[in-house]
């Protein structure tokens, strides 16, 4: 059965309501897993540096109560925290509940779920991202024209090259599509504009490959290239594309091919499908999942 604790710990300075609440340095707090921490009150939630909070379960912050972590000494642990706001535009460095995902648009999104975790994904290529992932989750996801500043902490780069980071968001598992982003290491954010829609958002040091391909290797096929940018199928040594096969998300086969391609880097047609995920099929057995923009 899971366990709903109400918040009481530090210091809380009143006036009209509680306005402030206190983890002090030297403190330690863990949320056990199946545990759920409300924190329903307007206020701050302050976590002074040389604090400890472990999340193992779930915080939930309502519409009124946000995070305010000092360098050094953010959430960990296994668990995410949460908040649900009515984000209407414009909206300018808007960061809900403090979670660390500073927005700006002019567009509303509505009754919007942010959720924040921090155990670091890992993609098909092996790349490890930082110990942290924020998701949105709003009425209204299209057309937003966003700019996300992702924030971190130092002590989360989890071996990541701190000014080589990009932000990322998640395609489907295990897939992630970069986004041009900058990086401020002064505030420790790094920023990505242009968004026209948000979903789960982490960072890696470098500009992730968007195709499943098989393990790098030159003996392999591989198909190679970026969200927006022409593809190209590598063809191994001794091998040839003798069909290509492109099937829409859903499974449907949306056109056949023949190229019968030797040894080499071949530049694959574009398709003129809508943005969306594709799977290609070489030789009715090698398969690569890739998105077009």
């Amino acid at each position: 059965m899971q366990r709903v604790a109400a918040l009481s710990l530090g210091l809380c300075w009143l006036g009209s309501a509680c306005a402030q609440m206190l983890l002090p340095a030297g403190t330690s707090l863990t949320v056990d897993e199946g545990t759920t921490l409300r924190i329903d009150a307007p206020l701050s939630w302050t976590l002074e540096a040389g604090s400890s909070a472990i999340n193992n379960g779930s915080i939930v912050l309502g519409p009124a109560a946000d995070l305010d972590e000092a360098a050094g000494a953010p959430i960990t642990g296994t668990g995410t925290e949460r908040t649900t706001r009515d984000l209407s535009g414009p909206l300018t460095d808007e960061n809900p509940g403090g979670l660390g995902a500073v927005l700006t648009t002019e567009a509303t999104l509505g009754s919007t779920l942010v959720v924040r975790g921090h155990i670091p994904y890992t993609d098909y290529s092996g790349q490890t991202s930082l110990a942290r992932w924020i998701d949105f989750d709003p009425t209204n996801n299209n057309g937003l024209n966003a700019t996300l500043s992702f924030r971190y902490d130092p002590s989360e780069l989890n071996g990541l090259v701190e000014s080589d980071q990009r932000v990322h968001i998640r395609a489907e598992q295990d897939i992630w599509w970069y986004l041009g982003s900058s990086v401020n290491t002064g505030s420790q954010t790094v920023t990505t504009s242009g968004l026209d829609s948000l979903g789960l958002f982490t960072t890696f040091d470098e500009d992730l490959p968007n195709a499943i391909s098989l393990p790098s290797r030159t003996s392999a096929f591989a198909l190679l290239g970026a969200p927006g940018e022409q593809l190209y199928l590598r063809v191994p040594a001794g091998s040839i594309a003798a069909t290509l096969e492109l099937f829409a998300s859903d499974g449907v086969r949306l056109s056949t091919l023949a190229p019968h391609w030797g040894q080499g880097r071949h530049a694959l047609p574009e398709p003129s499908y809508a943005s969306g995920v594709y799977l290609l099929r070489v030789n009715g057995e090698h398969s690569f999942t890739f998105f077009r923009p």
